[in-house]
């Protein structure tokens, strides 16, 4: 890392692999980007809700993603099943429906306007023929910290809406590793990081159980990747400066993080 005073640090908190795409975005940027993961997503070796939803996956009319890795460990499980998809509406989430696309060989039954579990929701919901259908909701069980409002509140609204959800545990999403953390930390105590860009609430939490003294945070710039981890961030007390307008790729949160600190 350059400890120049001319360069502007961002701190990525996102997980390894989301962490490291993100990062190489910046190589024509003028900032710095500084990746130090605060959660991990772990797929592990038995997952006893998949399972059981492979078992009775032909009950299914609607599967819905909540993210590119809970689209990975459905494949991983479908590819040794070899199980028919056939029949089944798949919906996915911005730059996650390609992905949707290219593992499962799949196309996305709807095109959400909003690039979030809510907007699946959202979209679902123009068919006025939805109450009663059948859906699995692919997602995290969080482990260590609250769960943020994404995934219950998409749950909920999928419940409102009439349908018959189903919630699937695909994968934990947890802390990294304690030294990750602190290292992250010290960074922000010792003012070598001017911004730090959150993409979802669970990163954010894991920041703040860890920070000790919130006043560490005060002269640095919060950015958020879309509305709902801004809403999550300010709610937990902290000033949100950068929401994103384009949240369905990290090119989009780069451009509005470039745009309030090199231009503003």
């Amino acid at each position: 890392m350059n400890n120049s005073s001319t360069q502007t640090n961002v701190l990525i908190t996102s997980p390894k692999g989301y962490s490291e795409r993100f990062a190489d975005i910046f190589s024509a940027s003028r900032l710095n980007p500084v990746a130090i993961p605060m959660i991990e997503t772990v797929i592990p070796k038995n997952i006893p809700d998949l399972n059981r939803l492979f078992l009775n996956l032909s009950r299914f009319e609607y599967i819905a993603f909540s993210s590119r890795k809970a689209i990975e460990s459905f494949y991983l499980l479908q590819s040794k099943k070899n199980l028919s998809l056939e029949g089944i509406k798949f919906c996915a989430i911005g730059k996650d429906a390609e992905y949707m696309q290219e593992k499962l060989g799949v196309q996305p039954a709807i095109h959400p306007d909003e690039p979030s579990p809510l907007g699946i929701a959202a979209k679902l919901n123009e068919d006025k023929n939805i109450k009663g259908k059948t859906i699995a909701a692919i997602v995290p069980l969080v482990e260590g910290i609250t769960e943020p409002d994404v995934v219950p509140d998409f749950l909920a609204e999928l419940n409102k809406m009439g349908m018959n959800v189903t919630r699937v545990n695909a994968y934990i999403t947890r802390a990294v590793e304690k030294a990750l953390i602190n290292r992250a930390v010290k960074l922000i105590a010792a003012k070598e990081v001017q911004c730090i860009a959150f993409t979802s609430s669970a990163e954010a939490e894991i920041l703040l159980q860890n920070i000790g003294d919130k006043s560490h945070l005060e002269n640095i710039t919060i950015a958020c990747f879309g509305p709902y981890t801004t809403a999550y961030v300010r709610k937990r007390g902290l000033n949100v400066s950068v929401t994103a307008r384009d949240f369905s790729s990290f090119s989009g949160f780069l451009e509005a993080i470039e745009e309030y600190l090199l231009f503003k």
